[in-house]
């Protein structure tokens, strides 16, 4: 690998940062604010009937009084990344398992401590996974493995996106 390439991945996953659930906004957003706000932290931009779309399939709590808060924001941030390996319905069933089995905090920041630990892995900052929470289970190994395929999705895009870069300047 090209060592400025290299080195531009290094950055990138540095400043990679997904909010944990108590950085999500906790005073309800209406519908544009929350695409503006989850857009920040996505791979592709949200839309409005996105997110609608989501509340009538059921994946993500739907407003109360046109406003969304945390529960749907941390809901809509891992569809964003889950739906480009898994099926709805198969991340609809992942969703009730983690129900089950977690509260969406601790889910949803372990998701979001997961995939960051994962980018750095795989973007070459690491040479092993680094174990992320105190315990195992098998619902953490079905996420790691989704989230393994999407960091190897991330790191492709965006070496892809240097080549571009060079090749057009």
């Amino acid at each position: 690998m090209n060592e400025e390439y290299r080195r531009q991945l290094a950055e990138y996953v540095a400043e990679f940062h997904l909010p944990r659930y108590r950085e999500l906004p906790d005073i309800g957003l209406h519908l544009e604010q929350v695409t503006r706000y989850a857009s920040r932290y996505v791979p592709s931009q949200l839309t409005g009937s996105m997110v609608s779309n989501y509340v009538k399939q059921k994946l993500i709590p739907g407003p109360v009084k046109k406003s969304y808060y945390q529960e749907s924001i941390a809901y809509l941030i891992f569809l964003s990344y889950i739906k480009a390996v898994m099926p709805l319905e198969d991340i609809r069933l992942m969703m009730e398992v983690q129900k089950s089995s977690y509260e969406l905090q601790v889910a949803y920041d372990y998701f979001c401590d997961e995939l960051e630990n994962l980018l750095q892995y795989v973007c070459g900052l690491r040479e092993t996974p680094a174990v992320v929470g105190s315990t195992r289970s098998q619902e953490k190994e079905l996420l790691r493995t989704a989230l393994l395929s999407i960091t190897y999705k991330i790191y492709l895009d965006q070496y892809l996106s240097l080549i571009r870069a060079e090749k057009n300047s």
